[in-house]
C-alpha cells in the first residue's frame, strides 16, 4: 500500500512542481479578483460599470489566447511563465496609484492580456506532466494546491480592507507576483530545466501565428465532443465570474456583511472546492466522469436558484456554501476530457482556443450579471441567470456525454 502510493506520488511529482509555483501566483490573483468589484464599485457606485470593467480584463484575455497559446508552444511554457508573473508584479503596483474608472479600465485591459501569459503556460505544465491514466486526479492535485490561494487570498483581502483600504491590496498582490518570479527560478533550475526544456521542444510545432479564427477552426474539428465540452466551460465560468464578482457584492449591499466577514465567506466557498477536488477527480477517473460532472452542473442549478431567492443571512450563507462544492464537481472533468482529445504537440494552441471559453464566460458574467443587478438595484438578482444556464448545462452534458460509452 505504501509503495503504491510513494509509486503515485513519483509518478505526479511534475504535476507537484507546477502546482506549488502556480499556488503562489494564484494566491495573488484571489486577492485581485476579490478586490477589484469592490475597489470600482467603490470608484463609479455603479454596479453596471462594475461588470463593464471586470469584462475588459477577459475581453483583453479573449484576443489573447491563441497567439499567447501558440509563443508558449514556440518559446517555451517557463519562460513565458516567468516574462508574465514580472509584468502582473509591475501592474499591481499601477493599480495602486490609479484613479478613475478610465484608469481602470486601461489597467483592466493590460491586465487581461498578461494574465493569460501566465495561465496558458501553467495549466499546459500540467497537462505536460499528467499520466496518462490518471488525467482527472492530475488535474484534482493541481486544482487543491492552488486552491489554497484562491482561499487565503479572498480572506486577506478582506481583512487588509477593513484595516487600510482597498486599494492596499494591489501592493499584496504585487508582492506576491514577484514572490513567484523567486519561486519559478528555485524551481525549475539545473536538471530540472533542461527536462522541462526537453519537453517543450518535444512539444513544439512550427506553426506560426494564425488568425484566431482558423484556430478556432482547428480546434472544433479536433474531436466531436470538442464544441460541446467548449459551451459546458463557458457556463461553468459564467458563474465563477459571478461568484468573485457578486457574492462579496451581494453579502456587502444587501445582507450587511463588512469587507472582513465577505472576505471570510468567499474563502470558505474555496475551502469547500479544495476539499472535493481531490476525491472528484478520483471519482472522475474511477466511475466516470461524464456522471461526476453532469451532477456538479445540477448542484450548481440548485444552489444558484436558492442563491437568487435568499431573504435572510441565513439562507445566503446556506445557499452559497451549497454552491461551491459544484466548481469542484465540473472542472477536473472539463480539463480532463480536453486533455482526453489534444495532440501533446498541439496542447498549448488547442488549450488557449479551449481558454476562450473561459474568458467568454468571464465576460458575460460580470457583464450581464451587472446589467441585470443595476436594472433591480440589487446584485443578488444577478445569480438569476446562473440557475437557468447551469440547468442547461445539466441537460446537455447529459445528452452528450452520456450516450458515448467510450466515456465511463
Amino acid at each position: 500500500m505504501t509503495h503504491r502510493l510513494f509509486g503515485k506520488i513519483q509518478l505526479l511529482s511534475g504535476v507537484f512542481k507546477a502546482s506549488t509555483l502556480s499556488f503562489v501566483a494564484i494566491f495573488a490573483f484571489a486577492i485581485y479578483d476579490f478586490i477589484l468589484p469592490l475597489f470600482v464599485e467603490g470608484e463609479s457606485d455603479n454596479f453596471a460599470v462594475v461588470g463593464i470593467i471586470i469584462s475588459l480584463v477577459y475581453v483583453a484575455s479573449l484576443l489573447s489566447e491563441v497567439p499567447i497559446g501558440l509563443a508558449v508552444d514556440k518559446y517555451g511554457r517557463i519562460r513565458v511563465l516567468i516574462a508574465a508573473m514580472s509584468a502582473l508584479g509591475a501592474l499591481g503596483i499601477l493599480y495602486f496609484f490609479s484613479n478613475g474608472a478610465i484608469q481602470l479600465a486601461v489597467l483592466s485591459l493590460l491586465a487581461g492580456v498578461i494574465s493569460v501569459a501566465f495561465w496558458v503556460p501553467s495549466t499546459v505544465l500540467v497537462r505536460d506532466f499528467s499520466p496518462r491514466k490518471m488525467l482527472a486526479q492530475s488535474e484534482g492535485v493541481y486544482l487543491t494546491i492552488t486552491q489554497l490561494g484562491w482561499i487565503a487570498g479572498p480572506i486577506i483581502a478582506g481583512l487588509v480592507s477593513t484595516e487600510f483600504s482597498d486599494k492596499h491590496n494591489f501592493l499584496i498582490f504585487a508582492f506576491l507576483m514577484f514572490a513567484a518570479v523567486g519561486a519559478a527560478f528555485l524551481i525549475f533550475r539545473g536538471k530540472d530545466v533542461r527536462k522541462f526544456r526537453k519537453m517543450e521542444k518535444e512539444h513544439e510545432h512550427q506553426s506560426r501565428i494564425k488568425l484566431l479564427m482558423l484556430s478556432f477552426v482547428k480546434y472544433m474539428k479536433l474531436h466531436k465532443h470538442a464544441t460541446p465540452l467548449y459551451i459546458l466551460s463557458l457556463i461553468a465560468y459564467m458563474w465563477i465570474s459571478l461568484e468573485w464578482a457578486f457574492i462579496a457584492l451581494t453579502g456587502i449591499k444587501t445582507f450587511g456583511f463588512s469587507e472582513t466577514v465577505v472576505g471570510i465567506l468567499v474563502g470558505a466557498m474555496m475551502a469547500i472546492e479544495g476539499m472535493l477536488y481531490l476525491t472528484s477527480g478520483y471519482l472522475m477517473d474511477k466511475v466516470g466522469t461524464k456522471y461526476i460532472m453532469t451532477s456538479g452542473y445540477f448542484l450548481l442549478f440548485t444552489s444558484s436558484y436558492f442563491i437568487f431567492l435568499a431573504q435572510t443571512p441565513a439562507a445566503f450563507l446556506f445557499a452559497v456554501l451549497m454552491a461551491a462544492g459544484a466548481t469542484s464537481w465540473i472542472l477536473p472533468g472539463t480539463e480532463s476530457l480536453l486533455t482526453k482529445i489534444v495532440p501533446a504537440n498541439m496542447m498549448g494552441e488547442m488549450t488557449s482556443v479551449f481558454d476562450t471559453s473561459k474568458d467568454f464566460g468571464l465576460i458575460i458574467g460580470p457583464l450581464v450579471g451587472g446589467i441585470i443587478a443595476n436594472q433591480f438595484g440589487n446584485p443578488q438578482a444577478a445569480f438569476g441567470m446562473i440557475f437557468v444556464s447551469a440547468a442547461a448545462a445539466c441537460l446537455f452534458s447529459g445528452y452528450i456525454f452520456w450516450q458515448d460509452k467510450s466515456y465511463r
